[in-house]
């Protein structure tokens, strides 16, 4: 049923709009917009037939929608927002080229080339130093192999909230990767709140329990990978965390 599909889709829809726009409270009220102007009328009209990627295309045609610039000199802007939107559909929400046509009404050809562009532009104008708050070795060792490859370099690892909040006053980096549960039973999001009274950038959080967090109610993060997460994902909301820095 419809009610059903909506509720399992609504925090990837909520994270594929937040990743989008750069912003919480934007991207959740474009989710409702999309819902109130396009699937209640049709709901309405008769038309239950819904899947997948008949969601993200009348989402996509919300975002598409002209609205200003809030930051004009973006690498979105300068890169196009159809690129960057192709990209996420692609690595964060996993559709195939085809499916990604059919959202954006392009050819599978212009996907292609549009997937090309974003991912070297990005390569090439993101690289930055990076902290990871990870209390599992080999989950830190991976997310270090993939900031390398996208032209990063790891700062620091840190497996507890105080060794967070200690290296990161000894420390200059640009982005935080931080899981949610650390060893000792501490949290990722108090480290990096107490991180935030001095420092301001970007911060991508990584759990095994995204449902968690992506409820719509009060403060949630705008960047978030689920474990165990595909390395295509990261790459892809490592680039666009790093978007809204520039």
């Amino acid at each position: 049923m419809l009610s059903a599909l909506i509720e399992s889709e609504l925090p990837f829809l909520r994270r594929y709009t937040r990743a989008v726009v750069g912003s919480q409270e934007l991207g959740d009220q474009l989710v409702s917009s999309m819902i109130e102007s396009r699937l209640l009328p049709e709901v309405a009209a008769g038309d239950t037939d819904f899947d997948r990627i008949r969601l993200y295309k009348y989402l996509d045609e919300v975002l598409a929608e002209p609205r200003e610039a809030a930051r004009p000199n973006d690498i979105l802007i300068k890169m196009g927002a159809v690129e960057r939107r192709a990209l996420l559909l692609a690595s964060v929400e996993g559709f195939v080229v085809e499916d990604i046509a059919t959202i954006l009404g392009m050819s599978v050809a212009e996907v292609e080339r549009a997937l090309t562009d974003a991912e070297a532009g990005l390569m090439q104008a993101l690289a930055t130093r990076v902290f990871i708050i990870e209390d599992e070795a080999m989950i830190a060792a991976h997310l270090s192999e993939i900031l390398l490859s996208l032209g990063h370099a790891t700062v620091a690892v840190a497996t507890t909230h105080s060794d967070a909040v200690a290296m990161a006053s000894e420390e200059d980096f640009g982005l935080i990767l931080a899981d949610i549960r650390l060893a000792d039973g501490s949290s990722g999001i108090d480290a990096v709140n107490d991180i935030r009274k001095t420092w301001n950038g970007p911060v991508i959080f990584i759990t095994a329990y995204p449902e968690t967090l992506l409820t719509g109610e009060g403060q949630e993060p705008v960047f978030l990978i689920p474990k165990p997460f595909r390395a295509e994902l990261v790459k892809a909301v490592i680039s666009q965390a790093l978007i809204g820095r520039h």
